[in-house]
């Protein structure tokens, strides 16, 4: 049975760049302090001389999506966390808004949008009119025809003739 090898120091930098850092293999070579920073990342990153290096980078990348994995219970319970926070120091609105993601993400509640095109292109004048009709009638608008009038004027003439009553 073969031992495990064990990262060097130099290597376990190389490693944790790899994953944390957004950055090339040469980029985590060079600042890892390789010499031939090009030649060493491909080797570690591909040559099975190197396997342990490569296991170490899989298994830290993978701890790190389970860290961060979106899923069901790990977005209810930052929710929930949220939601106490801001409800604790009174601010309902954002513990509201946190309790409704919280039920949208449990299926409890659903966004529906709907759009719809129209045909409007496609209709004529006549068809047009009856259809606004139709949408006056239901939304119970009503169109009342008058006199636009400039209310500066009106109160002038008013004020003309109190003062042709009184002179």
């Amino acid at each position: 049975m073969a031992r495990k090898k064990k990262l060097t120091k130099m290597q376990e930098v190389f490693v944790n760049l790899m994953v944390y850092q957004d950055l090339t293999q040469t980029d985590c070579a060079h600042r890892a302090g390789f010499k031939n920073p090009e030649v060493i990342a491909s080797r570690m990153m591909n040559n099975p001389e190197y396997a342990h290096v490569q296991e170490r980078i899989q298994q830290m990348k993978a701890l790190q999506r389970k860290k961060y994995d979106i899923n069901f219970e790990n977005v209810a319970r930052k929710l929930a966390v949220i939601r106490d926070a801001a409800a604790a120091d009174g601010s309902y609105g954002p513990a509201v808004n946190a309790e409704i993601a919280r039920a949208k993400l449990g299926g409890l509640m659903v966004d529906r949008k709907e759009v719809r095109f129209g045909k409007i292109d496609s209709m004529s004048r006549e068809q047009l009119e009856q259809r606004l009709n139709e949408l006056l009638e239901q939304n119970q608008v009503r169109v009342i025809e008058g006199e636009v009038v400039n209310l500066k004027e009106v109160s002038n003439q008013h004020q003309d003739q109190e003062d042709q009553d009184l002179g």
